[in-house]
C-alpha cells in the first residue's frame, strides 16, 4: 500500500517538495513505511487526545520543511497546504481499497463508501476542514482522475553537472532502497517492487520510466494469486485484532519530546505514541 501511495504523492508537484524534504527514504525507508501504516492506525482508533497529539507531531515534522524557492511571495509551506494534504489522504485510500481488493476479496461500491465515509476521520486530521474532503466516492474519483490528468510527463533523476539537486525521481528511486530494512525484509523487496509497479497503473509507470511487458503483467497476476492465497490463511477478525493491538500499543507509548506544562497528572495517564509517517514513533534530535 505504502509504496504506491509514495509514488502518487511524488508525481503531484505540489506534493512533491516536502516529501523531498522530509522523504530521506534511502535512509530510513523501511520507518516511514512502517511510520504511515501506524500514522493510520492511530488516526483511525485513537481517542480524541491521542488524535490532537499526533496531529501537533506531525504538524511539527512538516514545519521543518522549507517553502520551495520558486514558490510564490509569502506563500505557504507545501505540508500546510489543504490541497496538498487533500492529496496524500486521497493515495492513502485509493491505495488502502486497491490492495484490499487485490490481495483479500473485491469490494462493491456500497462497501467502499462506507469506507470512505469512515475514512474522512483520517482525511480531514491535518490542515483540512471536513468542507474540504470530497463530498462522496464519485467526486473522490473525479477528483483523483482530474490530479491523474495533471501529472508532469515524466520525473527524470538530478542530472550529473548538478548531482546535489535532488529531485522528485531522486526520491522515487530510494522508496525501494534496502539500506534501512531489516534483513527479513530485504529478500521480499523484488515482489514489492514487482506488486507496486504492477498496482501503479500504466501513466505512472510512464513518468518514471518503468517498461511493463506481458511478462511482467504474468508475473504480476500470479504473484497476486499467491498472496491472495497466503492472506486467506489467516481470517479477517485475526487480522483486524492484530491491527487494534498494534494502534493501542503505539497510542499508548509515552511521547518523550511533551513540553514540561503538557505533563501533567491529568493527562500522564493518557500520554500517547508519536507515530507520524516520518518518524516511526522516534523522536528526530
Amino acid at each position: 500500500m505504502w509504496p504506491r501511495a509514495a509514488l502518487m504523492q511524488l508525481a503531484h508537484p505540489g506534493v512533491a517538495p516536502t516529501e523531498v524534504e522530509s522523504g530521506v527514504y534511502g535512509i530510513r525507508g523501511a520507518g516511514r513505511w512502517a511510520g504511515t501504516v501506524n500514522y493510520l492506525r492511530v488516526a483511525a482508533c485513537g481517542d480524541d487526545e491521542q488524535r490532537r497529539v499526533l496531529a501537533r507531531e506531525v504538524n511539527r515534522v512538516h514545519a521543518r520543511v522549507r517553502v520551495p524557492a520558486d514558490a510564490p511571495a509569502g506563500g505557504r509551506r507545501p505540508a500546510f497546504d489543504p490541497r496538498n494534504q487533500l492529496w496524500v489522504a486521497t493515495t492513502w485510500f485509493v491505495s488502502i481499497v486497491d490492495t484490499y481488493s487485490l490481495f483479500v476479496r473485491p469490494l462493491d461500491d456500497d462497501a467502499v463508501a462506507g469506507l470512505y465515509e469512515q475514512f474522512q476521520r483520517i482525511g480531514t486530521l491535518l490542515q483540512m476542514s471536513p468542507g474540504d474532503w470530497p463530498a462522496d466516492l464519485d467526486q473522490l474519483r473525479a477528483y483523483v482522475a482530474y490530479v491523474e490528468g495533471d501529472y508532469p510527463a515524466a520525473l527524470p533523476r538530478s542530472a550529473s553537472s548538478d548531482p546535489e539537486h535532488v529531485t522528485a525521481g531522486d526520491v522515487a528511486a530510494q522508496v525501494f532502497s534496502t539500506y534501512s530494512m531489516p534483513r527479513r525484509y530485504v529478500r521480499l523487496l523484488p515482489r514489492i517492487r514487482l506488486l507496486t509497479w504492477g498496482m501503479a497503473g500504466e501513466r505512472l509507470r510512464s513518468i518514471y520510466g518503468i517498461e511493463w511487458s506481458a511478462d511482467h503483467e504474468h508475473r504480476f497476476r500470479r504473484t497476486v494469486r499467491t498472496v491472495a492465497r497466503w492472506q486467506s490463511c489467516c481470517p479477517g477478525p485475526l487480522r483486524r485484532r492484530h491491527g487494534r493491538r498494534q494502534a493501542r500499543r503505539r497510542a499508548d507509548r509515552t511521547i518523550a519530546d511533551r513540553t514540561p506544562a503538557e505533563r501533567t497528572p491529568a493527562n500522564r495517564s493518557t500520554q500517547t505514541a508519536v507515530t507520524n509517517p516520518h518518524t516511526n514513533g522516534r523522536n528526530q534530535r
